[in-house]
């Protein structure tokens, strides 16, 4: 048995480098992981049914196969969904009565990188379980079995048709969209297509893991321009922009101009809060504080969740929210829905936002509360160093306002807020600011450098 490189093993997901000399994810590695996850899976989860799918990446069907010998090598049936997106996995394993599921993906990273996003249901494997998975593999403590392969040729159908009445569509509204090559050109137009609206484009619709034209991130705005573009060249209502797998979506208003996605999960929320009044909705502490005074103002419970998009859904299932999100576009359905990141359903209920009222999209936007914020500020500080840090910034600041350590240290001052956390899967800190003005938010990441001066640890804000 090759031996597996443990810097694999992330936060919320497996993976690294899978093609060129050297690269630690191999095929080798995959049908270790799926005999991991089969052996974990039986005793602890009296589960032995995994569904599996891939993204379209050069590597992908290699790894999924490994991965499925793997599976059925320590007793599991593996129910083969083909080339999908993220949410129908979740939509499968869940429709089959929360059983296991693995999506082969390296989701908005660059055509070498490949991993593993591992589920139960919907609820993804993060921590301690995937720390769960590496340790079966280094002690060699497989299951073995006779398991099964089973090939599922109408996992898209069904799934499509699901999700076709779960967007009521007031009317027919005029839209571009841009999956980068992704998967997302294989399943949003025919949705679109039944939800009633008119595509007037599809920009890189064609799947390519190579991704020619750009990463298929759409939080990294310079990967919105050309769909921009096209909006404001067909005069279409709304631009929807799908990461590579299809648990994320961007949006651009019919001007062309980017939204970031905390201030869409706003427009959602305020939405969903006129059909539930009181009820909760989570965000991440990255999360403008628009989103939590805009839910308390609309009657809601706004929560206050760690960073992560497996960690925000755990919190929406302790609060029994019925949505939440975080910065990094990830947007959770609990309304009449699964709770898990479906980028394709987010993506109709934001166009029947659009196709709902009298207002195009930019003026919804505008209708919102605007604030300062800063770019997210990443310096290095190795590993063993980032709690004592965020503690002692904490000692330094402790009096300045309102202090919440749901994750590292948000401190909420009277006119706007800063941010102190350690990165899950790097070794960096995060912060960002924001204030009623930009001196605001100045001021107060100013505060924070001061008390990160005593810590050389730490490199300087950038």
């Amino acid at each position: 048995m090759a031996a597996i490189n443990p810097s694999l093993f992330k936060k919320y997901d497996i993976r690294g480098r899978a093609m060129g000399d050297g690269a630690p994810l191999t095929q080798d590695v995959a049908r270790q992981i799926g005999r991991a996850f089969a052996t974990y899976l039986q005793p602890f989860e009296q589960l032995n049914r995994v569904v599996v799918g891939r993204d379209n990446r050069h590597t992908s069907w290699g790894l999924q196969q490994a991965l499925i010998a793997g599976l059925t090598a320590a007793g599991c049936r593996a129910i083969d969904l083909g080339l999908v997106a993220t949410p129908m996995v979740y939509w499968h394993a869940v429709e089959r009565g929360d059983i296991g599921g693995v999506m082969v993906t390296g989701s908005h990273l660059p055509p070498d990188q490949n991993g593993f996003k591992l589920s139960i249901g919907g609820r993804t494997l993060f921590g301690e379980e995937i720390q769960a998975i590496r340790a079966i593999i280094e002690g060699n403590e497989f299951f073995y079995g006779s398991g099964a392969i089973e090939t599922d040729q109408g996992s898209y159908s069904r799934y499509v048709h699901d999700l076709a009445g779960r967007a009521s569509q007031p009317r027919r509204v005029k839209i571009v969209i841009d999956p980068g090559n992704g998967v997302g050109g294989l399943f949003a137009p025919r949705l679109l297509e039944l939800w009633g609206h008119e595509l007037l484009d599809c920009l890189y619709c064609e799947p390519d893991g190579s991704y020619p034209n750009h990463q298929p991130d759409p939080q990294d705005t310079a990967n919105l321009r050309e769909l921009g573009q096209r909006v404001r060249e067909t005069g279409a209502e709304i631009g929807l922009a799908f990461d590579g797998d299809c648990d994320r979506v961007g949006v651009v208003d019919e001007q062309g101009a980017p939204i970031a996605a905390d201030r869409i999960l706003t427009l959602l929320a305020r939405d969903m809060l006129k059909r539930q009044p009181g009820a909760a909705v989570v965000a991440d502490v990255l999360t403008s504080q628009i989103l939590f005074d805009e839910v308390e103002r609309a009657g809601g419970r706004a929560i206050m969740a760690a960073s992560g998009h497996s960690l925000v859904k755990q919190a929406m299932r302790e609060h029994n929210a019925l949505l939440g999100g975080e910065m990094s576009g990830h947007i959770f359905l609990g309304e009449h829905y699964h709770g898990f990141d479906d980028a394709f359903l987010v993506a109709g209920r934001i166009v029947a936002l659009v196709g709902g009222g009298d207002q195009p999209l930019s003026a919804l936007n505008a209708g919102l509360p605007t604030l300062f914020s800063t770019k997210e500020y990443r310096p290095r500080c190795a590993d063993e160093h980032k709690a004592a840090v965020i503690e002692g910034v904490r000692q330094r600041l402790d009096g300045k306002g309102q202090i919440n350590t749901v994750d590292g240290l948000r401190i909420k001052f009277e006119r706007g807020w800063g941010l102190l956390r350690a990165s899950n899967t790097e070794p960096v800190l995060s912060l960002r600011f924001e204030g009623q003005t930009e001196a605001d938010a100045l001021v107060y990441r100013a505060m924070f450098e001061d008390a990160l001066a005593d810590f050389p640890q730490v490199a300087a804000l950038e």
